[in-house]
């Protein structure tokens, strides 16, 4: 017997309910008729991919584990172009709050590789106190920032200085860092860097990882390596404050 039974799928039903959820409130962040979500619920019809992977995103749970059938439906592996959600041409076209909004839906895991420390601060206005909130929380938090700064800002401290004091957050810096990437869960956002163009007229990539990530594999890695390889920032009073 599977999760969707002829009583309905009940690993979907649990999840809505842990997360307080109603039919209709997913069918409207989804931007669904709420009957698809219903036939969800009550029937063992499985989603497109996009709309489970979105679905158990919001319920903060595994979209093969409310829907097993979801590898059976889609067995070919997903293409390049399915993680693509939307292409902007420059970053002043993407929507203002999708960043924000991005940082806020973070359920387990927030990567930044910033080397436009200004755009961040104006994307992201509140973007500490988002930061300590999730850290607390329980989400991993990763910061990586050019070792050598371009321009009048020279670093994190000087354009989030509170964020220096914010228990659990990895911050780090490394001398390879061009473009802006933020990785939230398995949403990205990635500033294309062009030779002799601004960042701020840059092509902004919105993607979401899908099975083998073919498309987003490389950026996750790459980001894995950045980590790996940059130096911690961390100041001395606050590692001491910690092993205290």
């Amino acid at each position: 017997m599977t999760a969707a039974t002829l009583t309905g799928n009940e690993r979907l039903r649990a999840a809505m309910v842990a997360a307080n959820v109603t039919i209709e409130g997913l069918a409207d962040h989804l931007g669904i008729d709420p009957k698809s979500v219903d036939r969800w619920l009550n029937t063992d019809r499985t989603p497109h991919a996009r709309n489970a992977e979105a679905a158990a995103k919001y319920l903060r749970a595994d979209a093969y584990h409310l829907w097993p059938r979801l590898g059976e439906r889609h067995r070919s592996a997903p293409t390049a172009q399915d993680e693509v959600v939307a292409c902007y041409p420059m970053r002043s076209t993407v929507p203002y709050g999708l960043w924000r909004s991005t940082v806020a839906g973070a359920a387990t895991v927030i990567d930044l590789a910033v080397a436009n420390l200004l755009f961040l601060a104006d994307a992201v206005w509140d973007l500490p106190t988002l930061l300590a909130e999730k850290a607390s929380a329980g989400v991993r938090v990763r910061i990586v920032t050019p070792e050598d700064p371009a321009g009048p800002v020279t670093g994190l401290g000087d354009v989030f200085p509170s964020l220096l004091t914010v228990p659990d957050l990895r911050l780090s810096t490394h001398p390879g860092l061009r473009a802006d990437v933020m990785r939230v869960d398995d949403d990205l956002l990635v500033t294309t860097p062009v030779d002799g163009l601004t960042p701020a007229l840059a092509p902004v990539l919105h993607l979401r990882r899908l099975g083998p990530a073919p498309m987003t594999g490389g950026y996750l890695a790459t980001l894995d390596h950045l980590f790996a390889t940059a130096t911690p920032t961390r100041p001395v009073a606050h590692l001491r404050a910690v092993a205290a």
